[in-house]
C-alpha cells in the first residue's frame, strides 16, 4: 500500500479542487437520460436471494432531472452530487441538490 503525502491530501480539498470535482459530479448526475437510474439492493435470508430494484422518477418545475438517487442497505439515501449527505427522505435529497446545483435544473430560482 501506497502512503499519501499530506500536501496531496491538502491539495485534494483545497477549494477550487474540491469545488471543480462536487461540480463534475453534479454534471454527470444531472444528465438526461431516457430511463432513471435504478438502485438496486441485494441479499440473501435462508438460502433465498432478494433483490429489490428502487428507482426515482424526479420531475422539477415539470422538467425530468435525472438526480442519480441511490438506497443503502439501511434504508439511508444518497447521491453522487452530495458525497457527504445521507438523506431519510427522497424530497429532501432532491430539495438539498437543486440548492446546491440550481443550474442543473430548469425552471425558476
Amino acid at each position: 500500500m501506497t502512503a499519501i503525502e499530506p500536501e496531496e491530501i491538502a491539495a485534494a480539498a483545497a477549494p477550487d479542487t474540491l469545488g471543480s470535482y462536487l461540480a463534475e459530479m453534479a454534471q454527470s448526475a444531472g444528465e438526461q437520460t431516457s430511463e432513471p437510474a435504478p438502485s438496486v439492493r441485494t441479499t440473501e435470508r435462508e438460502g433465498h436471494r432478494i433483490a429489490v430494484t428502487t428507482t426515482y422518477d424526479v420531475v422539477v418545475d415539470g422538467l425530468p432531472v435525472t438526480a442519480r438517487l441511490h438506497v443503502a442497505d439501511s434504508g439511508m439515501l444518497y447521491s453522487p452530487g452530495l458525497p457527504y449527505h445521507r438523506f431519510t427522505s427522497a424530497l429532501d435529497a432532491v430539495r438539498a441538490l437543486r440548492s446546491t446545483y440550481p443550474d442543473h435544473f430548469g425552471g425558476g430560482a
